[in-house]
């Protein structure tokens, strides 16, 4: 079995920007209205199917 250890390789390097991008707020917008107007359509056709079947 061979062991491996974590090394620092520098010293005041940064780390890597992960923070959010000014698309990021309207693509959760845009994200949100999908599953919504999806939830809806599910909703109409099951609507239509139980008055069809009544």
């Amino acid at each position: 079995m061979t062991r491996t250890t974590a090394t620092a390789t520098g010293t005041g390097g940064s780390l890597a920007a992960t923070g959010t991008s000014s698309s990021t707020v309207p693509l959760a917008l845009a994200s949100a209205a999908t599953v919504v107007l999806g939830a809806g359509a599910i909703l109409a056709a099951r609507r239509r199917r139980a008055a069809e079947n009544a």
